[in-house]
């Protein structure tokens, strides 16, 4: 009842398997109570009721179709078991030399040449990676990549240019390899340590354990070696020759697995137990692995069968077995733990790799077809994904995992056409994977790719949100009802009269209700033209409107000179003054905001894979030096010819151009590198994958956390703080009289203490005087705006400022904002 009730749970397991990871699964009952093997007594005296026998046959099988290959990697000689390192990074080794450090996408960070014969590397508990070369050199490596030959080992009787073994690591961390009859260590304290085997006896098999390393010379006997010591040696009986050694780096002591016969030695040298298997493996055993945990379970593979099977290292009882039908035998080291998943993965000759349930002794699903003889080496990269080497190539794959996305617990959303929303402010995904977003209906709702939520018209429609990593699949459908603005909020303009520093001014003022939504006005809708302040503000349906940054409003090119974000999109940089900031959560903020383009090609932002733009939407002058990005806010084309531009579209280099009037996708934007920048260009080719991050401080270079701003404009300077008086234009990169000392027009914006905006104008002030302005109508933050004859402000269906100009830009505030 109770072997019943465990093969059952077994079979739940897989099924659930089958539905989150979309793998095959192969019962483990297929042939009965016997197996490939005929009986599965551990010897003919010693029948054990824990012995199960599975077999498997991948010939037909849809597994395949439930695996992904991410990527393939070439070397440029045969490789060894690749090194997956805590930070995702491998390290793989090649046998004439070669050593090279991987991104977890598979792109090449560091590639060395050592000028000689390598084995196979192995990396301890502190991240330090070894490896062995000709002549009994012994290299060391950290996790970037750094290192080189930390020494070359003499003793008496070395011959020159021979091989090393395949370098191994204790318990404790200790590196050791052997060279002829010798086996070399290095210390804790970095001194070269060597412990002699009789001259004339070579190593024919090393495995590390608890403190050192266990040894099988070509003379039959079994050696402890614990730095420079032979502890202890035992002579084996005439079954055990040639055997396979795992040791336990946590209890001690060390298997042997030898065709039949089955054996297991104390720390100290005692004899554990000694078994004989009912039959032989196929062309002896692989290169055991250890599957951590109560039982200490070790697993190994035949060399020419199908069949893998499993023993308890305490007493060598035989725990499972299967067949692998289709495998063609396992390589040498085609075994690897995925420890966190309680799996080995198994490399078979055919090029199938197996993923083994350790403990319950069935093949879960199986990546296969990519390449014959994966014997090289495989290892486990975690969330069912691996590596595994085949001659010169290593390839990733893994299993589709399926995502769940969740938005709020609601099946549906009911959006107002006044309100705006994050979608990611409260959409869950079980796993953290990158996603694309979609409306099927933009003229009732849009989504941008930062998931601002738009409402367009009242109306039906659906959002969805697809899941785009590579390896995982997912989609949310989420229907939205867009209806009728819901808001009864309105402004209310005033004219007052105010004293401040002895003098009196007359204010025209306009005060905006707590909670009233807010975007960028930019004129035509795009960055870079001019148009009335009052056309903006119908164009926007806005009750207020007031103009908003600096442009070039004499000659040239009208662009604004602060900056500007739209819809959580940075439109414009211009890293001087102070912006004011409006959140999803309706706060507002105020500081001198600084901005900063970090770029990456294929996930990297390191060199050489990092790029940068300081400008956004801002025409290069002619002949300088310049990097700078390109929006769709700029319009559908550059608007000039000028050094190289390189196309992103969804995430991807489309096109690369020199001195052309490119157009800019809607789905994307241009890198325009002109001058000395324009090296930075050759970063890029025609399909790498292009991302970038913002990073936002403040004038004193702290970070500020500005990540949920949906509406942004930078202009300034900044003339209250806190209620106090906060006047440093100077400080905050202004050099003009107009700016420092004059009087004239000028446009702002304040916040109260409840929250509530006020915006300003006055028809001619200093800065000094107009922070004593602010003051007096209640600020608790406020900022000064382009002023002059740009200075305007429009208010319930009219002009209560004029513009002496058509101007680029300012903020629109209203209930039905046309968004």
């Amino acid at each position: 009842m109770q072997q019943k009730m465990k093969k059952w749970l077994v079979r739940v397991v897989a099924i659930l398997l089958i539905i989150v990871l979309n793998v095959s699964y192969r019962g483990s009952e297929s042939l009965g109570g016997k197996g490939a093997y005929g009986s599965s007594s551990v010897s003919a005296a010693e029948s054990t009721n824990e012995t199960k026998t599975v077999a498997s046959n991948a010939k037909g099988s849809s597994a395949s179709k439930a695996e992904i290959e991410y990527w393939r990697y070439k070397a440029e000689g045969t490789l060894y078991p690749p090194i997956v390192m805590p930070s995702g990074k491998l390290l793989v080794v090649t046998n004439n030399g070669w050593l090279s450090l991987l991104d977890n996408g598979g792109k090449e960070l560091k590639r060395v040449n050592t000028y000689s014969k390598l084995s196979a590397p192995a990396v301890n508990g502190k991240g330090q990676i070894f490896t062995a070369g000709t002549g009994a050199r012994l290299y060391q490596y950290d996790e970037g990549g750094n290192g080189g030959q930390k020494g070359i080992y003499y003793f008496k009787g070395k011959k020159e240019q021979l091989e090393p073994s395949g370098m191994v690591t204790d318990g404790e961390g200790t590196p050791y390899f052997a060279y002829q009859h010798a086996v070399l260590s290095l210390s804790s304290e970095g001194e070269q340590e060597v412990a002699l085997l009789p001259e004339g006896v070579s190593v024919k098999e090393l495995a590390a354990g608890k403190r050192g390393v266990y040894v099988l010379g070509s003379n039959g006997v079994l050696y402890a070696v614990r730095g420079n010591a032979v502890v202890w040696e035992a002579s084996l009986e005439q079954t055990l020759l040639g055997a396979k050694l795992i040791a336990g780096d946590v209890s001690g002591g060390v298997m042997l697995l030898a065709g039949k016969a089955i054996a297991a030695y104390e720390e100290d040298g005692k004899v554990r137990f000694t078994r004989e298997l009912a039959a032989a493996p196929a062309g002896g055993w692989t290169s055991p692995v250890l599957v951590p945990g109560d039982k200490g379970t070790v697993v190994a593979a035949e060399r020419s069968g199908n069949g893998v099977a499993a023993f308890r290292l305490a007493d060598g009882a035989e725990l499972w077995r299967i067949s692998a039908s289709g495998a063609g035998g396992f390589g040498p080291a085609a075994l690897a733990p995925d420890l966190g998943a309680g799996t080995v993965l198994a490399g078979g000759r055919s090029g199938a790799v197996y993923a083994i349930d350790g403990s319950a002794g069935s093949i879960l699903y199986t990546y296969g077809g990519h390449t014959a003889v994966p014997a090289s080496g495989v290892a486990p990269q975690g969330s069912g994904r691996l590596v595994y080497a085949s001659a010169s190539t290593l390839i990733a794959a893994g299993p589709v995992r399926t995502v769940a996305i969740t938005y709020a617990a609601a099946a549906a959303v009911k959006l107002p056409l006044d309100t705006r929303l994050l979608l990611t402010d409260k959409l869950k995904l079980s796993d953290p994977v990158a996603v694309s977003y979609r409306s099927d209906n933009p003229a009732i709702v849009r989504i941008n790719e930062k998931s601002v939520v738009t409402p367009v018209s009242a109306g039906s429609a659906n959002l969805y949100v697809d899941v785009t990593a590579s390896g995982y699949k997912g989609q949310l459908k989420l229907p939205i009802q867009v209806t009728a603005s819901t808001l009864n909020l309105k402004v209310k303009h005033e004219s007052k009269k105010v004293v401040a520093a002895g003098q009196s001014f007359t204010v025209q003022t306009v005060t905006i209700p707590k909670g009233m939504p807010v975007t960028a006005g930019l004129a035509s809708r795009k960055i870079g033209v001019v148009q009335s302040l009052q056309l903006i503000a119908k164009d926007y349906r806005a009750d207020a409107a007031i103009n908003g940054t600096y442009f070039e409003a004499y000659g040239g090119i009208p662009e604004p000179y602060g900056t500007v974000i739209v819809d959580g999109n940075v439109e414009h940089i211009g890293n001087t003054g102070t912006a004011i900031g409006f959140t999803w959560d309706g706060n507002v903020v105020m500081d001198t905001l600084r901005v900063k383009i970090l770029g990456g090609t294929d996930g990297s932002f390191k060199s050489p894979n990092n790029w940068y733009a300081y400008f956004i939407n801002r025409t290069p002058a002619a002949g300088a030096s310049s990097a700078i990005m390109f929006t769709p806010k700029r319009g559908a084309k550059l608007g000039f010819a000028q050094g190289t531009s390189v196309t992103v579209s969804k995430g991807v280099v489309t096109k690369i151009s020199k001195k052309e009037n490119v157009s800019i996708p809607a789905d994307g934007y241009v890198l325009v590198y002109t001058g000395s920048e324009e090296k930075l260009a050759s970063r890029f080719k025609v399909g790498t994958k292009v991302d970038y991050k913002i990073e936002m401080t403040n004038l004193s270079k702290s970070p500020i956390a500005w990540s949920r701003v949906h509406t942004a404009i930078g202009a300034g300077p900044r003339l209250v703080k806190d209620g106090k008086p906060a006047v440093n234009p100077a400080g905050e990169g202004f050099s003009s009289s107009k700016i420092l000392t004059d009087a004239a027009g000028r446009s702002g914006i304040l916040v109260k203490k409840d929250g509530t905006v006020v915006i300003a104008t006055v028809s001619k002030a200093t800065i000094k005087q107009w922070s004593q302005i602010m003051i007096q109508l209640g600020a608790e933050q406020a900022m000064n705006l382009d002023g002059g004859a740009s200075s305007g402000m429009y208010a319930q269906g009219k002009l209560i400022t004029t513009p002496g100009r058509l101007i680029s830009n300012g903020l629109v505030f209203g209930t039905k904002l046309k968004w």
